[in-house]
């Protein structure tokens, strides 16, 4: 069809068409004609030309009413898009879908006295149960094609889903404007919504279930609280021999031999070999991911696997690049009703290779974690080498709070001994407050509470040792590696000039006088004969911290080497 050459405005209108939006009253605009191109070139879609804004949206909301599906708005830019508010706002607090699309000017040109410019994005963020933009910019950029998509579906879920209501799309739109081309076979990718209510439909299960059966899948976990309930279903789910588990460390879930060695995996074999096996569906729980390495290896594969993100969630998270459906329910109720009719659809599966999927991981695991084991021990002195002997020695019966950095990522690859839960600030990420965050679980736990973190971070949290109330039965182990260590280990910085002053920032932390200030018993270990003396008492007695002295630029070299990143 002849469309407009701004290819943003094309995904957009794909997608809410497919979405199920018929109707879209416009408003004449210059800035909006690659919008209005766009919408008159889809013969799905029914165009209402009303040029009062304020009317047009009053209309849209009396179709949107009726026909009980979402109605679409699209205005040019400067005070159009305010006309819509009072409509909006009675869709807001009716509950009624509708998708407000606004054109609006390049960034740089808002505020800088040109006609038709002020500030729409957020304009009715009161009224609206979400915000969105695309950029003027990027629409031969892939990675921003994806994002034009994500956004468009995020809307449209969020407009239909839950209690409905009014979203805003701002578009910003630069010259030239009129301009088309032809486009051939679009096929835009739509996110489906599948909502808790639809879960409780035995077709839908049923339909999931025999794709489940005939495919190779793979279950993603991220961090998580405990729970026995999840733990369990996972746990039987995975029990089919046509799933895998990739399970981080902070998704305290132990199930199966290897399922947390992810990284040492996923680093011990070439891309080609590891894409051969690649899942057809990936199926993810709880939040982000820690391993840089899996988010590649799936992105990678992105064209070829589809993923189910599945637990409630603020938004449509596209983590793999290849969301196809965003389930919104009880995840231990979920996977309890899929594997029982992803099991009953399992004998009528001929597929080749589905039914040794599990196997031929499970191999690969075993080889794998053997060689980087090797390799471990292979090593002198170094981060890796001290915190391999501090993960095997952990109280299985503690809980482990662990400092972002490279601290996290070294649990990751070294502790095959689970404590009894571990927790870590991943929601941002950040290294601030991350002792305090475990002294208040210490205080609520009864068994011991165990910390490690790096040299930086427990710098910037180092007033927590002050807390009130701290038990006995609290650890903290420091690894001092001469500042932030990740610096030296992350491509972006590890080659810069200025990465010592200015990125890993040394600091200056009198960890022994300070904890002999606050009544903590303190040791240092620089060896590991040093360091397995520390161990032998260190669990027993009141509340102490271990200081652990690595060479920060040797253990980033070793991390490097392990992790396959050229030094």
């Amino acid at each position: 069809m002849v469309d407009t050459d701004k290819e943003f405005c094309s995904i957009l209108l794909d997608v809410i068409t497919l979405h199920g939006v018929r109707d879209m009253v416009c408003s004449p605009g210059s800035r909006n004609a690659p919008l209005l191109i766009a919408a008159s070139a889809r013969d799905s879609l029914q165009c209402h030309v009303v040029v009062d804004e304020r009317s047009a949206a009053f209309m849209a909301l009396g179709m949107a009413i009726v026909s009980r599906r979402p109605v679409a708005l699209v205005c040019t830019s400067g005070t159009a898009l305010l006309n819509y508010g009072p409509a909006v706002a009675e869709a807001y607090y009716q509950g009624v879908p509708l998708i407000v699309i606004s054109a609006d000017r390049p960034e740089q040109w808002i505020d800088q006295d040109d006609s038709q410019t002020l500030r729409q994005f957020e304009a009715l963020s009161n009224y609206v149960k979400k915000s969105y933009q695309l950029p003027s910019w990027g629409n031969d950029d892939p990675e921003l094609r994806w994002y034009a998509n994500r956004v468009a579906n995020d809307a449209m879920i969020e407009s239909t889903t839950r209690r409905a209501g009014p979203v805003h799309i701002n578009v910003r739109l630069g010259e030239p404007l009129g301009r088309k081309m032809e486009r051939y076979g679009n096929h835009p990718r739509i996110i489906e919504s599948i909502t808790s209510d639809q879960v409780s439909d035995r077709s839908l299960i049923r339909r999931l279930g025999e794709k489940v059966a005939c495919s190779r899948v793979m279950l993603v976990a991220g961090f998580m609280a405990p729970d026995h309930r999840t733990h369990a279903a996972l746990e039987g789910f995975c029990r089919l021999p046509n799933v895998v588990a990739m399970t981080e460390t902070l998704s305290n879930l132990k199930i199966g031999e290897y399922a947390t060695a992810i990284d040492t995996v996923l680093t011990a074999y070439d891309e080609s070999e590891l894409d051969e096996i690649a899942p057809d569906i990936v199926i993810s729980v709880g939040g982000s991911l820690v391993s840089r390495k899996l988010k590649e290896y799936l992105r990678r594969n992105s064209t070829r696997c589809e993923h189910w993100s599945v637990g409630w969630s603020h938004t449509t998270s596209d983590c793999f690049m290849s969301l196809g459906k965003r389930i919104e329910t009880d995840v231990a109720r979920f996977f309890r009703q899929l594997q029982v009719s992803a099991s009953r659809s399992a004998a009528h599966v001929e597929e080749a290779g589905v039914d040794t999927y599990s196997g031929r991981w499970r191999e690969k695991r075993v080889k794998g974690v053997a060689a980087k084991m090797e390799y471990v021990g292979r090593q002198d002195w170094s981060e890796l080498a001290a915190l391999k002997i501090v993960f095997d020695t952990l109280p299985v019966a503690s809980n482990l709070f662990l400092s972002n950095g490279t601290v996290v990522r070294y649990a990751q690859i070294l502790c095959g001994r689970m404590p009894h839960a571990s927790y870590c600030n991943r929601g941002v990420s950040g290294i601030d407050g991350s002792i305090s965050t475990a002294i208040g679980g210490a205080k609520i736990y009864k068994g011991m509470t165990v910390i490690v973190t790096g040299d930086m971070s427990m710098a910037y949290d180092v007033g927590s040792l002050a807390l009130p109330g701290i038990p006995d039965s609290t650890r903290i182990i420091v690894i001092d590696n001469q500042g932030g260590g990740i610096f030296r280990f992350i491509p972006t910085t590890s080659g810069l000039s200025e990465r010592e002053r200015f990125f890993c920032a040394r600091p200056e932390l009198p960890l022994r006088f300070l904890s002999q200030g606050y009544g903590w018993e303190y040791e240092e270990a620089e060896s590991e004969s040093s360091l397995r003396r520390a161990l032998e008492g260190f669990y027993s007695g009141g509340k102490k911290i271990l200081r652990i002295k690595c060479d920060g630029e040797d253990s980033a070299n070793v991390l490097k080497e392990f992790m396959n990143i050229k030094v």
